[in-house]
Protein backbone atom coordinates (compact mmCIF):
# COMPACT_ATOMS: atom_id res chain seq x y z
CA UNK A 1 0.00 0.00 0.00
CA UNK A 2 1.72 2.90 -1.26
CA UNK A 3 2.05 5.87 1.95
CA UNK A 4 -1.26 8.24 -0.12
CA UNK A 5 -3.09 5.17 0.07
CA UNK A 6 -2.31 4.47 3.82
CA UNK A 7 -3.14 7.94 4.66
CA UNK A 8 -6.56 7.41 2.74
CA UNK A 9 -7.15 4.48 4.80
CA UNK A 10 -6.69 5.80 7.84
CA UNK A 11 -8.38 8.67 7.40
CA UNK A 12 -11.39 6.23 6.97
CA UNK A 13 -11.32 4.59 10.07
CA UNK A 14 -10.83 7.28 11.64
CA UNK A 15 -14.08 9.17 10.49
CA UNK A 16 -15.47 5.69 10.81
CA UNK A 17 -14.51 5.72 14.55
CA UNK A 18 -15.67 9.20 15.23
CA UNK A 19 -19.15 9.31 13.58
CA UNK A 20 -19.49 5.73 16.26
CA UNK A 21 -18.10 7.44 18.92
CA UNK A 22 -20.51 10.35 18.04
CA UNK A 23 -23.38 8.14 17.68
CA UNK A 24 -22.66 6.45 21.76
CA UNK A 25 -22.49 10.09 22.91
CA UNK A 26 -25.77 11.28 21.58
CA UNK A 27 -27.50 7.82 21.53
CA UNK A 28 -25.47 5.23 23.70
CA UNK A 29 -24.76 0.88 22.84
CA UNK A 30 -27.87 1.13 21.19
CA UNK A 31 -27.10 4.10 18.51
CA UNK A 32 -24.28 1.68 17.07
CA UNK A 33 -25.75 0.62 13.81
CA UNK A 34 -23.10 0.36 10.82
CA UNK A 35 -25.22 1.66 8.12
CA UNK A 36 -25.86 5.03 9.89
CA UNK A 37 -22.40 5.04 11.08
CA UNK A 38 -20.80 4.48 7.25
CA UNK A 39 -24.16 7.31 6.25
CA UNK A 40 -22.28 9.92 9.43
CA UNK A 41 -19.30 9.20 8.46
CA UNK A 42 -19.39 9.80 4.32
CA UNK A 43 -18.50 6.05 3.69
CA UNK A 44 -20.32 3.18 2.33
CA UNK A 45 -21.08 -0.26 4.87
CA UNK A 46 -18.27 -1.78 2.98
CA UNK A 47 -15.92 1.06 3.68
CA UNK A 48 -16.74 0.56 7.76
CA UNK A 49 -16.15 -3.62 7.72
CA UNK A 50 -12.93 -3.02 5.75
CA UNK A 51 -11.95 -1.52 8.62
CA UNK A 52 -14.12 -2.97 11.35
CA UNK A 53 -15.08 -6.93 10.89
CA UNK A 54 -18.00 -6.61 12.64
CA UNK A 55 -19.93 -4.22 15.00
CA UNK A 56 -18.44 -5.66 18.07
CA UNK A 57 -14.97 -4.26 16.70
CA UNK A 58 -16.07 -0.79 16.31
CA UNK A 59 -17.59 -1.23 19.37
CA UNK A 60 -14.23 -1.87 20.96
CA UNK A 61 -13.13 1.21 18.89
CA UNK A 62 -15.22 3.32 20.83
CA UNK A 63 -14.48 1.59 24.07
CA UNK A 64 -11.12 2.50 23.39
CA UNK A 65 -11.64 6.10 22.60
CA UNK A 66 -12.89 6.15 26.12
CA UNK A 67 -10.52 4.68 27.97
CA UNK A 68 -7.93 6.88 26.38
CA UNK A 69 -9.99 9.58 27.51
CA UNK A 70 -10.31 8.64 31.22
CA UNK A 71 -6.42 7.89 31.00
CA UNK A 72 -5.87 11.75 30.16
CA UNK A 73 -8.00 13.26 32.42
CA UNK A 74 -6.71 11.02 35.26
CA UNK A 75 -3.09 11.76 34.07
CA UNK A 76 -4.39 15.37 34.22
CA UNK A 77 -6.21 15.23 37.15
CA UNK A 78 -2.96 14.46 39.69
CA UNK A 79 -0.45 16.61 38.38
CA UNK A 80 1.05 18.13 41.05
CA UNK A 81 -0.27 16.18 43.96
CA UNK A 82 2.54 14.49 45.83
CA UNK A 83 0.91 12.60 48.82
CA UNK A 84 -0.47 9.18 47.58
CA UNK A 85 -4.01 9.21 49.59
CA UNK A 86 -4.88 12.65 47.83
CA UNK A 87 -3.95 11.27 44.52
CA UNK A 88 -6.27 8.35 45.01
CA UNK A 89 -9.15 10.94 46.30
CA UNK A 90 -8.62 12.77 43.44
CA UNK A 91 -8.56 9.85 41.16
CA UNK A 92 -12.14 8.70 42.10
CA UNK A 93 -13.39 12.14 41.84
CA UNK A 94 -12.41 12.69 38.61
CA UNK A 95 -13.70 9.12 37.92
CA UNK A 96 -16.51 9.91 39.23
CA UNK A 97 -16.82 13.19 37.01
CA UNK A 98 -15.95 11.37 34.19
CA UNK A 99 -18.74 9.07 34.18
CA UNK A 100 -21.29 12.18 35.25
CA UNK A 101 -20.37 13.50 32.16
CA UNK A 102 -19.82 11.21 29.49
CA UNK A 103 -22.18 8.73 30.94
CA UNK A 104 -23.51 7.18 27.59
CA UNK A 105 -19.80 6.60 26.48
CA UNK A 106 -18.69 5.28 30.35
CA UNK A 107 -21.88 2.87 30.30
CA UNK A 108 -21.13 1.83 26.72
CA UNK A 109 -17.54 0.60 28.15
CA UNK A 110 -19.32 -1.58 30.73
CA UNK A 111 -22.14 -2.72 29.03
CA UNK A 112 -20.90 -3.84 25.77
CA UNK A 113 -20.51 -7.30 25.75
CA UNK A 114 -18.36 -9.47 23.35
CA UNK A 115 -20.55 -12.71 22.30
CA UNK A 116 -19.72 -15.68 23.82
CA UNK A 117 -16.30 -17.52 23.13
CA UNK A 118 -14.94 -14.14 21.28
CA UNK A 119 -12.31 -13.04 23.32
CA UNK A 120 -11.26 -9.16 24.40
CA UNK A 121 -8.25 -8.30 22.45
CA UNK A 122 -4.72 -8.29 24.32
CA UNK A 123 -4.61 -4.76 23.02
CA UNK A 124 -7.88 -3.78 25.21
CA UNK A 125 -6.80 -5.86 28.12
CA UNK A 126 -3.93 -3.72 28.34
CA UNK A 127 -5.36 -0.67 28.09
CA UNK A 128 -7.51 -1.43 31.14
CA UNK A 129 -4.10 -2.47 32.89
CA UNK A 130 -3.18 0.74 32.28
CA UNK A 131 -5.89 2.88 33.89
CA UNK A 132 -5.58 0.45 36.95
CA UNK A 133 -2.03 1.32 37.38
CA UNK A 134 -3.39 4.76 38.56
CA UNK A 135 -4.39 3.41 41.64
CA UNK A 136 -1.61 0.82 41.77
CA UNK A 137 0.80 3.14 42.13
CA UNK A 138 -0.04 5.70 44.89
CA UNK A 139 -1.68 2.01 46.92
CA UNK A 140 1.80 1.00 46.76
CA UNK A 141 3.23 4.35 48.62
CA UNK A 142 0.62 3.81 51.29
CA UNK A 143 1.08 0.19 51.68
CA UNK A 144 5.12 -0.76 50.40
CA UNK A 145 4.99 -4.02 52.43
CA UNK A 146 2.23 -5.53 49.98
CA UNK A 147 3.49 -8.27 47.28
CA UNK A 148 2.87 -7.90 43.77
CA UNK A 149 -0.48 -9.89 43.53
CA UNK A 150 -1.66 -8.62 47.00
CA UNK A 151 -1.04 -5.23 45.55
CA UNK A 152 -3.29 -6.69 41.85
CA UNK A 153 -5.79 -7.82 44.05
CA UNK A 154 -6.21 -5.01 46.31
CA UNK A 155 -5.97 -2.30 43.33
CA UNK A 156 -9.08 -4.31 41.55
CA UNK A 157 -10.63 -4.22 45.02
CA UNK A 158 -10.44 -0.60 45.28
CA UNK A 159 -11.68 0.21 41.61
CA UNK A 160 -14.47 -2.16 41.89
CA UNK A 161 -15.87 -0.45 45.07
CA UNK A 162 -15.31 3.23 43.31
CA UNK A 163 -17.17 1.86 40.13
CA UNK A 164 -19.83 0.25 42.31
CA UNK A 165 -20.65 3.62 44.34
CA UNK A 166 -20.46 5.35 40.43
CA UNK A 167 -22.70 2.81 39.13
CA UNK A 168 -25.83 2.70 41.87
CA UNK A 169 -25.44 6.52 41.87
CA UNK A 170 -25.56 7.42 38.16
CA UNK A 171 -28.29 4.11 37.75
CA UNK A 172 -30.99 6.43 40.08
CA UNK A 173 -31.16 3.48 42.01
CA UNK A 174 -32.93 4.07 45.50
CA UNK A 175 -29.29 3.17 47.06
CA UNK A 176 -27.91 5.31 45.36
CA UNK A 177 -26.66 9.13 46.19
CA UNK A 178 -26.01 12.27 44.18
CA UNK A 179 -24.74 15.37 44.09
CA UNK A 180 -22.39 17.02 47.30
CA UNK A 181 -23.28 13.39 49.31
CA UNK A 182 -21.73 11.51 46.41
CA UNK A 183 -18.88 13.60 46.74
CA UNK A 184 -18.42 12.77 50.12
CA UNK A 185 -19.29 9.64 50.44
CA UNK A 186 -16.35 8.83 47.53
CA UNK A 187 -14.09 10.46 49.50
CA UNK A 188 -14.92 8.67 53.00
CA UNK A 189 -14.92 5.40 50.64
CA UNK A 190 -11.04 6.28 49.39
CA UNK A 191 -9.69 6.70 53.04
CA UNK A 192 -11.70 3.41 54.21
CA UNK A 193 -9.74 1.75 51.46
CA UNK A 194 -6.96 2.72 51.49
CA UNK A 195 -6.45 2.54 55.15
Amino acid sequence: MSGKQKAKSEETQRRVLEAAVSAVETGGLEAVNIRKIAADAGYSVGSVYKHYEDQDALLLGVNSVTLGRIKLVMAEAIVGIDEPLAQLKMLAQTYLDFARQNERLWTTLFAHRLPEGKKVPEWQIQENIALLAFIAAPLKQLHPDLTDETLAARTRTCFAAVHGLVTISLEDRFIGLAGKPLDREMEFLVERLAG
